[in-house]
């Protein structure tokens, strides 16, 4: 049983960037490595949270390399593979970790957790002026419950929670952040061509388990590197806008 955790939820079968979990990123580190290597990073154990369709089979090699656990569920219904994998594992409170997410901010994720587990609130999300990709959500078995019991279909797709979230009528709270972990020109999270050659140059001359402080002062100091992939920003946010507008 884990009471505290943090799952990575990734699949490899993603449309705009085919098998971009098993990229290479840097001396033969993928970029599921980078990711499972920063969530540990937290101290909670981890849980990769995938599929059980066969494209995700590789993952159960990943886990075993990295001595974490694996939960396999919903292809589609990201919620009730959560929840699923929350009821497999006993878990009480976890730190949900995008496998997109190569510079996972495990500093923001403790607070997080610590901010969650002193409060009743069901979820501790990211606030709108985060640096996209440092952090997503913090949750309560009692919010994974709320939308799951919206949204139990296996076959509906909850790639963006957004709209779950207000249909679930989640009590939520933003993460506390500090200066620097805002309001910056920076995107970093890998979804397409751009932001893969963005994480090859940004950890060709950072450790892959470089904390956020230290990622922010290198970008500050090579501008350039964030103009690699900032333009993708915005086709990001219009395929969230549009996959909810699609939700009833």
């Amino acid at each position: 049983m884990i009471k505290d955790a943090a799952i990575v939820t990734i699949r490899n079968s993603s449309t705009r960037l085919p098998n971009k979990a098993i990229m290479e990123i840097k001396d033969s580190a993928r970029s599921v490595d980078v990711v499972v290597e920063r969530a540990k990073r937290t101290k909670f154990p981890v849980i990769i949270a995938t599929s059980t369709d066969q494209s995700d089979e590789i993952f159960i090699d990943v886990a075993r390399s990295h001595d974490v656990n694996i939960f396999r569920g919903a292809l589609l219904n990201k919620i009730k593979r959560w929840h699923d994998c929350f009821l497999e594992f006993g878990v009480e409170n976890a730190l949900m970790v995008d496998g997109d997410d190569l510079a996972y901010d495990y500093d923001i994720g403790l607070r997080a957790m610590e901010e969650l587990k002193s409060s009743n609130f069901d979820m501790i999300s990211s606030p709108p002026d985060i640096v996209p990709g440092f952090f997503t959500y913090a949750i309560s078995k009692e919010g994974i419950n709320k939308m799951y019991n919206v949204v139990s279909d296996e076959q509906t797709n909850t790639d963006v929670i957004t709209k779950f979230i207000e249909k679930a009528n989640l009590s939520n709270s933003y993460v506390s952040l500090r200066d620097y972990e805002r309001n910056r020109k920076v995107r970093l999270t890998l979804d397409y061509e751009e932001d893969l050659l963005y994480f090859r140059t940004l950890y060709k001359d950072l450790d892959l388990l470089a904390n956020g402080k230290t990622i922010i002062d290198f970008l500050d100091k090579n501008p350039t590197v964030s103009q690699i992939n900032l333009h993708r920003q915005n086709d990001f946010l219009k395929n969230q806008m549009k996959f909810n507008e699609g939700i009833k």
